[in-house]
């Protein structure tokens, strides 16, 4: 009798895999030390594993990397008087393929096929796990046997929900994904503005950064499939298995650019590009893995080993960064301290070193996010000292400016002043000549010579009073008739623009009045003044610069043309950039335009442009 029970309890056992009581699902929320077998060589069918005894039983549900695909059997039975409404899901979101064979009395009465390789048209619902929904009828018992096949990283057990709760469940998942895509859109149009505003190379890597981080979340965690917005589903695998490769590569770059290690930091600059090149090579391993071979996925191992290694390098790189005091270097390694240690830990767990439990997943996002707020602080902080540096060089250059134009104003000045001085040196030669040899004529030489020197003086006092009339520093804005400030540029160089034979045409309301800077219009002008000079390389009756001046629309609208043949520069834009010039002598800093430029956008508001007619150039000022 002994024998026969035992024999009777044995075949029992083989015949029917371990139980799970689901009369209190509190009690049951995962099935785990299920029976499984491998199966590398695909020689089985549920039938054989339904009536297999040699199973193994499994210890965890998460396996890690291996080799499959895998069996697992399980029995659930309803012990209650209610029926039960619940659903299985696998909790490794993105697995290939799985098979599931639902038996009563070890008869099948349903398949179902799950998988992120299975069109979604096959799934009776969608969630972002591998799911199926059953009704187990009081005192009913369901076996299920499973085949599973993946990409090396395995998970053979099932948990356990009411269905209800399930989709609740999914549903608040969704809803903080749609969050979390919200905040990436955010976070990478304001670093594709910042880029277009800064021309900064890091902002668009942070950019690529923050996206790659988005799409391996939405494929990791099934987001991607289950949107089910018609992408190939080799391509969310692709996506899943290759982002985190490209949130690598683009993290070493951000450190290249960012801290200029081709320039500063040479041997770590190798260090940084062999690690990119590794990155490469994995990617492009895992594409053949995917597409033309799986069994290379056994290789996935050298990504593991390359992220790892990169994460370590950049945490090294950011103490090294500390200890030469660069910008932000704390937040930096703070952010890449953080990075590091959860790296290591979610890849223990993905290798099932160390218990992987639902919320080590959800780690990997929290590190990105840590991480990338650490680099955008970092590049902020840099960008405004590089901003504040600007200002400083823009001040700098102003007063370069200032000084160069006073230069130019005085020399103007003093040429106007050789002629009276000529003429009441002469005058006082010749009264001295008179004094010591024709005294009695002194009186009457001195009353013929007076008017002329009273003029002389006269000239040079009045070009004295146009160079400080030009040069008073009023940096508030005040009103002023325009062609009034025009014509006293125009009289500071009124010796060079007669001896030019040149004429100045007018087309400006006498009355025009501007609210505005006007020693910047002061400034503007004998800049471009000068430059006209410059120009003309023949002295004819035809020479000619012609102002004009119109209000439209509250907008002063200035043109400036002469007939001195145009600017040969090309493209002509580059007038207005530092230390470009046009003029053949060497005298020319090249920043007079620069400045011009830079004095009418940030002081008034305005544009300055530039363009060639037949005759020569025509600037046009929007204020």
């Amino acid at each position: 009798m002994l024998k026969i029970f035992i024999f009777i309890f044995l075949l029992q056992f083989n015949l029917f895999s371990k139980t799970f009581d689901i009369s209190s699902l509190e009690n049951v929320i995962k099935l785990d030390n299920i029976e499984y077998i491998s199966d590398e060589e695909n020689k089985y069918t549920y039938e054989d594993i339904l009536n297999k005894n040699d199973l193994n039983i499994l210890e965890f549900m998460h396996i890690g990397p291996a080799t499959g695909p895998f069996w697992t059997r399980s029995t659930i039975e309803n012990n209650s008087n209610i029926e039960k409404e619940i659903t299985l899901y696998n909790p490794l979101a993105g697995i290939n393929k799985i098979d599931v064979y639902i038996l009563k009395d070890n008869k099948l009465t349903k398949i179902v096929y799950l998988g992120d390789l299975r069109a979604q048209e096959l799934r009776d619902s969608i969630s972002t796990y591998s799911s199926f929904d059953l009704k187990i009828k009081p005192n009913e018992a369901i076996t299920i046997i499973s085949k599973i096949e993946n990409f090396y990283i395995y998970n053979l057990g099932w948990k356990i929900s009411k269905t209800y709760d399930f989709f609740s469940q999914e549903s608040k998942k969704i809803f903080l994904a749609g969050i979390f895509g919200s905040l990436i859109f955010l976070f990478s149009a304001y670093n594709i503005l910042n880029f277009i505003l800064y021309k900064n190379k890091s902002y668009l890597i942070i950019f690529a950064i923050g996206f790659s981080i988005f799409l391996y979340q939405y494929g990791f965690h099934g987001i991607l499939y289950f949107l089910n917005i018609n992408l190939n589903l080799e391509l969310i695998t692709f996506i899943t298995w290759n982002s985190p490769a490209f949130c690598g590569i683009f993290l070493l770059l951000f450190t290249y650019i960012f801290f200029e290690q081709q320039k500063k930091y040479k041997k770590s600059s190798y260090i940084t590009i062999l690690l990119i090149l590794l990155y490469i090579f994995c990617t492009l391993l895992l594409i053949y893995a995917q597409f033309f071979n799986q069994k290379f996925f056994k290789y996935t191992w050298l990504l593991t080993i390359t992220f790892l290694s990169s994460t370590f390098y950049l945490l090294l790189f950011a103490i090294y960064t500390l200890i030469k005091n660069e910008i932000g270097a704390i937040y930096y390694i703070l952010g890449k301290s953080l990075f590091f240690i959860i790296v290591f830990v979610n890849t223990l767990g993905l290798f099932n070193l160390v218990h992987y439990e639902g919320m080590t997943k959800f780690l990997i996002p929290f590190a990105y996010t840590i991480d990338l707020l650490a680099l955008v602080i970092v590049l902020y902080m840099k960008n405004k000292q590089e901003q504040e540096e600007l200002i400083k060089a823009k001040m700098i250059l102003l007063e370069q400016s200032r000084f160069n134009s006073m230069g130019q104003a005085i020399g103007h000045v003093s040429h106007q002043w050789k002629t009276p001085l000529t003429s009441i040196g002469t005058s006082l030669t010749l009264l001295e000549t008179i004094f010591h040899h024709e005294n009695n004529k002194l009186n009457t030489v001195f009353e013929k010579q007076l008017p002329s020197m009273k003029k002389s003086i006269d000239i040079m006092k009045k070009s004295i009073d146009e160079f400080s009339t030009y040069y008073q520093t009023n940096m508030e804005k005040e009103d002023f008739i325009l062609i009034q400030t025009i014509q006293n540029i125009v009289d500071i160089l009124k010796s060079k623009l007669i001896l030019n034979k040149i004429n100045i045409i007018y087309e400006i309301d006498k009355d025009l009045k501007l609210y505005s800077y006007e020693h910047i219009i002061s400034n503007t002008f004998l800049v471009l003044f000068n430059n006209s000079l410059e120009a003309f390389d023949t002295f004819n009756d035809e020479n000619y610069i012609k102002i004009s001046a119109n209000i439209i629309d509250n907008k002063t609208i200035i043109t400036y043309e002469d007939n001195a043949g145009g600017i040969k520069i090309k493209p002509i834009e580059l007038v207005f950039d530092y230390f470009v010039t046009s003029k053949n002598n060497n005298k020319s800093s090249g920043i007079g335009l620069a400045v011009v430029k830079l004095l009418i956008q940030e002081r008034l508001n305005g544009e300055i442009s530039v363009t060639n007619n037949d005759a020569g150039a025509v600037f046009t000022i929007n204020i």
